[in-house]
This record gives C-alpha cells, sequence and structure tokens, in this order.
C-alpha cells in the first residue's frame, strides 16, 4: 500500500488532518477542499463567527451544507402545513421560488440530524463571517457534497411533517443551484450543543 501526503491543490503545501474528514482546510492559503469522484475540487465555504461572551474553551464548529434550492411547486391538493405555507411565500403564482435548506455534515444521531436541518432550515441562520478557524476545533465532515443533495428532498418532506396540513397530493420539483459549506458555531455543555453567534 503507498500512502499520499495529502497537499492543497491551490498552494501545493502539505494538509495536516487529524482526523478523516471529508473537507480539506488549508490555513496557509484559506481554501477548502474535497475530494469528489476521485479529483479534488476547491469548493465555496463561510466560517460564522462566534458571540463575544462563548467561552473558548467549549467552542467547536460544525459544518453545514446550505443547499440553495430551487422549488416549484407543479401541482398540488394540500390543506395547510409547510407547504401550503411555502407555497404561499413563493414569487407569483406559479409557486416557485428559492429555498435554502440546511444539511449536517457532521454524523449526528438520526434526532439530532432532522432537528437542526428543520430548524436551520425554517429559520436561516444570520450570522456575521470571520476569515479563518483561530484554531477552534471543527468536527469533521462526513456527508459529502453529492450526498447533502440526495438529502435534499428529505429535509423538504420532513418539513411536511413537523408542520403537518392535509397533504393529498404534491406534484414538485426541487433543483439545487448552490452549494456551500457553512461551518457555524456551537457551544458544547453538559446538555450537548447550542448555537453561539
Amino acid at each position: 500500500m503507498k500512502v499520499v501526503q495529502v497537499k492543497c491543490p491551490n498552494c501545493d503545501l502539505p494538509l495536516n488532518m487529524e482526523m478523516k474528514d471529508e473537507l480539506f482546510y488549508c490555513s496557509n492559503c484559506g481554501t477548502m477542499h474535497t475530494r469528489e469522484a476521485q479529483r479534488v475540487e476547491q469548493i465555496p465555504y463561510e466560517i460564522a463567527d462566534f458571540r463575544k461572551d462563548t467561552l473558548i474553551d467549549n467552542r467547536v464548529y460544525i459544518p453545514f451544507w446550505r443547499l440553495c434550492t430551487d422549488f416549484r411547486i407543479r401541482s398540488r391538493d394540500v390543506v395547510g402545513g409547510f407547504f401550503d405555507k411555502l407555497r404561499q411565500g413563493l414569487n407569483g403564482d406559479n409557486g416557485s421560488g428559492s429555498l435554502y435548506i440546511f444539511v449536517p455534515a457532521s454524523h449526528m444521531d438520526t434526532a439530532a440530524f432532522r432537528y437542526w436541518a428543520v430548524h436551520l432550515t425554517l429559520n436561516n441562520p444570520r450570522y456575521t463571517t470571520r476569515a479563518d478557524f483561530a484554531g477552534t476545533r471543527r468536527m469533521p465532515a462526513s456527508t459529502s457534497r453529492d450526498e447533502a443533495i440526495e438529502m435534499a428532498d428529505f429535509v423538504a418532506l420532513t418539513l411536511e411533517a413537523e408542520k403537518p396540513g392535509v397533504l393529498q397530493y404534491l406534484d414538485y420539483s426541487l433543483t439545487v443551484q448552490q452549494a456551500k459549506v457553512v461551518y457555524l458555531p456551537f457551544m458544547s455543555s453538559p446538555s450537548g450543543l447550542h448555537l453561539a453567534w
């Protein structure tokens, strides 16, 4: 078996990785990369800043895929629930518009995955960004971009289950226009992880 040092495709410096991660961050040039289909590709990302009062020892960054989607409802028989509210909020009478869907990129148990995907999709986070991680620990990503895109429909249907109405029939399309990694700041405590922006 041949072991090869992973190098940044942008600046050619070695990347030091402490654990298995789908995403490779180069602290030298500030680029983020992923390995997709046997090639390394640079990906867009953002790092949200912590609240100033967050204890340094308890800080951790958790990656999420923010999928900018084009959501179109072609025909429906829906009364109440998330899809009815979504249809009312979409542009014009054609039932189409943009929707940000957040998919956790780190391994989480099913309940936590569902909670954070639904919570962040319904309440898109607003944050200030920073240039680097400033030495803060970050959870490794275990979900690739392609896997996150495949989960977008699951998250959309989970939203309807969270805010149920009477769904008789729904014909829709969901097209991902852009996928970006967003590292959100969390604080760890004995009761679990909590957003800290």
